[in-house]
């Protein structure tokens, strides 16, 4: 128990560091964020690729396994030889994905109300909001980025501090 209790309290403590490094540091976050992914993109594509030469012929590795692996490796490379671009890239699917959800929120919003609910105005305000700001993250790619960077570093906030209080009242 003693030893779970220090591992938690690392991690939530390496998390609230992380984490206020990442809003001390919006552009540094988002280009580690940035290379992180591109490291990723490799990894996955190998990940996919060596089974299909390990295994060539057999049906567990089917040949659209291979394309997959092939497009990972290849989006990979590219985020590793273009980091500002992947960092550019970053706050503008995160704006599209905040666009789509609040015409979501503004579609679904009406349908409330023609279904006789009173406050179907809080979600209509919602996701008005949500498109508002993906407007901002996409309008200037310095708002988006420092967006990202500041979602990023309060979210590994959060989850340290929960993390440290869990470790402080569930191991005591």
């Amino acid at each position: 128990m003693k030893t779970m209790r220090w591992t938690l309290y690392f991690t939530g403590g390496l998390l609230v560091v992380l984490g206020l490094w990442a809003m001390t540091y919006p552009v540094e976050a988002l280009m580690s964020l940035a290379f992180f992914l591109g490291i990723g993109f490799v990894v996955a594509g190998l990940n996919h690729l060596v089974p299909c030469f390990s295994l060539r012929g057999d049906p567990m590795c089917p040949r659209w396994m291979m394309l997959q692996g092939l497009l990972d490796l290849v989006i990979g490379v590219v985020m590793l030889t273009r980091i500002g671009l992947t960092a550019f890239m970053i706050p503008m699917l995160v704006a599209a994905w905040l666009c789509f959800t609040g015409l979501v929120r503004v579609a679904t919003s009406f349908r409330l109300r023609s279904l006789g609910l009173r406050r179907w105005w809080w979600m209509l305000l919602n996701g008005l909001l949500l498109v508002l700001c993906a407007f901002a993250m996409a309008a200037s790619p310095f708002v988006g980025g420092v967006s990202v960077a500041l979602m990023m570093g309060s979210t590994l906030v959060v989850s340290g501090v929960l993390i440290l209080i869990e470790a402080r009242r569930t191991f005591m």
